[in-house]
């Protein structure tokens, strides 16, 4: 499973696992239906506790994203685009708010931020 975290990350670690598992969903690398990884298989891939695992997978039911089957395992829930815009939106919105009202503190200008925005979008589009 295609998940990266981090060990030194002040995030907790099945935040961390939530994370990664919504954006394998969101991004099509994981398919309404599909099993994920049992707690104990993807607790020694990530080198983490299964208490840890377990509190994501049980994170991740409560919000819809995946559910349970008892005794078959986890599955990948089927989600709307509109879900899935939603989430995208989510992710986004926080750091771009603490970018704002940095601005804000800065007295920058709404303009000055919408070209460093601009910029900053072009120049990932170059690389």
């Amino acid at each position: 499973m295609l998940i990266h975290i981090s060990q030194t990350s002040s995030t907790p670690m099945y935040e961390q696992v939530i994370s990664e598992i919504q954006r394998l969903i969101v991004m099509g690398y994981m398919e309404a239906d599909e099993m994920l990884p049992s707690i104990r298989e993807l607790s020694k891939e990530l080198m983490t506790s299964g208490i840890t695992i377990r509190r994501a997978y049980q994170e991740l039911e409560r919000i819809g994203f995946i559910y349970t089957r008892k005794g078959k395992g986890s599955f990948v829930a089927k989600l709307s685009e509109e879900r899935l815009a939603q989430w995208k939106m989510e992710q986004v919105r926080e750091p771009l708010l603490e970018s704002v009202l940095q601005a804000k503190k800065l007295n920058l200008a709404e303009k000055q931020v919408q070209d460093l925005i601009k910029d900053m979008w072009q120049e990932v589009d170059d690389d």
